[in-house]
């Protein structure tokens, strides 16, 4: 039911479903009416036919044969009554079809003017059964016409309501009219969409291509004018990394003349602590400039998209912990392969390894794929992080310790060019703390990056 709502295709059925199932309705409604008002028109015109006919029948016969004519001349909704009174009493309101067959009546005969037409209730009481009691029957109605020669008339009409059924034909074309309605919505909604599709398609391939390879600028006037924004956004994005590097570069240019000014100053100073003091330093300055620098240089246009198996890679990381005396365990299938660039994919989760190592002294990775996507997984047996600092970690030469040194805690940076790698592939890295102790590190890769996975059989 959400796709129903939550799709520009959905959205479109329910719309015209809404829209035309109301049209139609009304104008069956309309139509409807329109036969029923035809078939009462049709009806009264009958029976003020019938009606004059059987009076001018009764007329032309002697009274002694009257009363027994009308009883066989009686049938269907008719039954005919002669008599030297009339039966109907006026008075009480007339329904429409009623009014009708008056009006009608009247202009046939207009002799009828004037008391010659007698509609109301039957008056059973002094005819039958001598006394004055009016019985009215609702589905009745009694008529008193007067003939010729003073007597009366009196016809009783039974109303016969009609059954309101639909129609099989109006069934199966209400139907048919439905499906035709979702069909074309269907087809509506794919062709509407389908720019969209590709177009968002393009902007998740954005870090498969070189920088600023434009999208496309196809489709309706609307999905142009979008791709034409998004390629100036991602020309002023690149502009302004672009700037942001160079600048930082040419800091770093400057500042390496003066630390090396300091260096040689400092192999001047005699006393041997102090000058070792100042020489790690110097070291730390230029390891914070060169990790600035590594953090802001794009590797898009240099490093190429392709197949990457990211338990090999896995599998790597942990032999290199492993020849480091570290303990890194991989629990994954035997391949999963998605297109990516290596080296970034690698650099995003050697950081994340050595950051559970570091503060934790092992990890356990583990690899696994489905339909959302690849999720993998570097779990430690750390104190973890505090609820408030799981997002602030990720900051630029945030940590989480300042009592740490740069020697065990680096430099702020491992968790934040983890997080930009996973981003640029369309996926994103979160942490999570397990309880009772415990820190998860989660980097996830979108299933538009085409993860197969391969066992072990």
């Amino acid at each position: 039911m959400k796709w129903a709502t939550d799709t520009i295709a959905g959205r479109t059925i329910i719309v015209l479903l809404f829209g035309l199932g109301t049209i139609l309705g009304l104008a069956h409604y309309l139509y409807q009416k329109g036969i029923e008002r035809e078939v009462a028109i049709g009806n009264v015109e009958r029976l003020v036919d019938r009606l004059i006919f059987l009076s001018d029948t009764i007329t032309t016969l002697e009274p002694s044969m009257r009363d027994e004519a009308a009883h066989r001349l009686s049938g269907g909704p008719i039954e005919l009554h002669w008599a030297r009174e009339p039966l109907a009493t006026a008075g009480g309101s007339l329904d429409s079809e009623t009014a009708a067959l008056r009006d009608r009546l009247i202009f046939r005969v207009p002799k009828l003017t004037g008391g010659g037409l007698i509609i109301g209730t039957t008056r059973t009481g002094p005819v039958e059964h001598g006394t004055n009691r009016d019985v009215s029957d609702p589905h009745t109605t009694l008529l008193s016409l007067a003939l010729a020669d003073g007597s009366w008339l009196n016809v009783t009409l039974v109303k016969v309501l009609a059954a309101r059924s639909a129609s099989p034909s109006i069934l199966l074309s209400a139907g048919l009219g439905a499906l035709g309605i979702i069909a074309i919505s269907i087809l509506m909604g794919r062709w509407l969409t389908r720019p969209l599709d590709r177009l968002a398609g393009g902007a998740r391939q954005l870090f498969q291509t070189p920088m600023n390879a434009p999208l496309p600028e196809t489709g309706t006037r609307e999905v142009r004018t979008l791709a034409s924004a998004i390629n100036e956004l991602q020309h002023r994005i690149s502009g302004l990394l672009t700037a942001r590097t160079q600048m930082l570069a040419a800091v770093s240019h400057d500042l390496r003349t003066p630390l090396t000014r300091l260096r040689l100053r400092s192999a001047r100073v005699q006393d041997l602590e102090t000058r070792q003091s100042i020489e790690a330093d110097l070291d730390e300055m230029e390891a914070m400039i060169d990790a600035a620098l590594e953090f802001l240089r794009t590797d898009k246009e240099a490093e190429p998209v392709e197949q990457v198996d990211l338990v090999a890679v896995l599998q790597t990381i942990a032999d290199d912990a492993a020849d480091a005396g570290q303990k890194v365990e991989v629990r994954a299938p035997r391949h999963l392969v998605v297109r990516g660039r290596h080296l970034a994919l690698k650099r995003a989760m050697t950081n994340l390894v050595q950051n559970a190592v570091r503060y934790a002294g092992s990890a356990i990775v583990e690899a696994s794929s489905d339909d959302g996507g690849v999720r993998i997984v570097i779990r430690d047996e750390g104190p973890g992080i505090c609820a408030d600092q799981l997002e602030t970690v990720f900051e630029p030469f945030n940590r989480v310790e300042a009592s740490r040194g740069r020697a065990t805690g680096g430099h702020g940076l491992g968790l934040t060019v983890a997080r930009s790698i996973a981003r640029a592939h369309g996926g994103d890295v979160v942490l999570v703390n397990r309880v009772p102790r415990g820190l998860d590190a989660v980097l996830t890769l979108p299933a538009a990056l085409h993860a197969v996975e391969v066992r072990t059989g």
